[in-house]
């Protein structure tokens, strides 16, 4: 019995689209009822706001990057205020109080005691021309305000000594010299070949005439005039000149009309360490658009780079909510630690400069004979010379 195979009708093509169109749609009405928002457009104001911080990170950075060797080079040339010895080429030996001078460094006079024999000596100086009387208390510390230093020079060396007067312990500096080239050749030009010319006199010159209109300019802009005097600073010339032939670099200072030559091939060596102190103090805009007016200008630009690094910071840790509260807490902490240090340090930095004396060897107090040298009266000396230096 034969059987015969019905094929098996083809699947409407038009009924499998309809299906196709119903799922998708159940899937759109579906996504539109549990799915977000469709966002809303943003305003000007927005964009031009997200524009700006955009900016603000990409002159952050760029600026950064572009900073970058003045940072390096400031901290760094900063560092060696505090480090001073450093990078010298000298030799450093350091010790303990107990281990030289048979232990006497570790005895030294310790602040209190030291201040209350000034203020015995104090009272003697005062009641000897009827002064006021002097009381030590204690709303101040005594306080040693640097090490105790010394120099000394030896056969071949010189020795730079800085003794803790807390602990007693210290450290040497040596600088060898060789005797051989300090020796100086009689028919060899001096690096100076104008040091027998101490000034000239030069009647009209830049700051003579500016020094007398002076008086004039200030009495046309309605301010109270008298008599000009120059400043602690006078400004010097600088120019080129030949001495015998040689070319030289010579400076007047037109305050004082003081000359000096400097030999062109004569230029004194500078310290890799001195150097970058004497950079990093470098300051103060030249009239004249030479390296030290561009220097200026990185300064400058220093200073403008380091407050818009920390706005800028501000502003983009603020984006990130996250980072909020640590942020937050961070910038208080600074705030408060940077306020007490300068609150310190002003008050550290208005008594610390009163009482520098010239390092003791000035005439004895009263017309008595001086008191036995001792390591520890090296900043005693200075102190204790305020009150004659006033009275004389």
């Amino acid at each position: 019995m034969s059987t015969t195979e019905v094929p098996a009708a083809p699947a409407d093509s038009s009924t499998s689209a309809g299906d196709t169109a119903s799922i998708l749609a159940a899937a759109r009405v579906k996504r539109g009822q549990t799915g977000k928002p469709t966002p809303k457009p943003k305003s000007w104001l927005s964009k031009a706001s997200n524009e700006c911080l955009k900016l603000i990170r990409r002159v952050h950075l760029y600026s950064g990057i572009f900073m970058l060797p003045w940072v390096l080079l400031y901290g760094f040339t900063g560092w060696f205020f505090n480090h001073p010895g450093y990078f010298t080429g000298d030799q450093v030996t350091t010790f303990q109080a107990s281990d030289v001078a048979d232990g006497q460094l570790a005895s030294l006079p310790q602040p209190n005691a030291i201040a209350s024999k000034i203020v015995d000596e104090l009272n003697i100086e005062s009641f000897l021309v009827d002064g006021p009387e002097i009381k030590l208390t204690d709303a101040r510390a005594a306080e040693y305000s640097s090490y105790l230093r010394f120099s000394v020079s030896a056969d071949g060396a010189q020795h730079d000594v800085e003794i803790d007067p807390v602990s007693g312990s210290g450290q040497v500096r040596t600088t060898f010299r060789n005797e051989s080239e300090t020796e100086v050749v009689a028919d060899e030009l001096p690096s100076n070949p104008l040091q027998n010319v101490a000034s000239v006199i030069v009647p009209e010159n830049a700051m003579t005439k500016a020094q007398e209109v002076t008086p004039q300019v200030l009495t046309d802009l309605g301010l109270p005039s008298g008599t000009a005097s120059p400043g602690r600073r006078s400004a010097n010339l600088t120019f080129s000149a030949e001495v015998d032939g040689v070319p030289c670099i010579v400076t007047c200072n037109l305050g004082n009309g003081s000359v000096t030559a400097l030999r062109e091939d004569a230029k004194p060596e500078i310290e890799t360490k001195s150097f970058l102190q004497r950079l990093h103090l470098a300051r103060m805009y030249s009239p004249h658009w030479n390296v030290r007016w561009f220097w200026a200008l990185m300064v400058d630009l220093m200073f403008l780079s380091m407050v818009f690094w920390g706005v800028s910071g501000i502003l983009m840790w603020w984006q990130i909510k996250r980072t909020r509260l640590w942020g937050g807490g961070f910038l208080v902490a600074s705030v408060i630690c940077a306020t007490l240090l300068m609150v310190g340090m002003h008050d550290s930095l208005a008594t610390s400069g009163r009482g520098r004396g010239g390092g003791g060897g000035g005439r004895p107090q009263g017309g008595r004979p001086p008191a036995a040298q001792v390591e520890a009266e090296a900043d005693v000396d200075e102190v204790a010379s305020v009150p004659s230096q006033k009275r004389s």
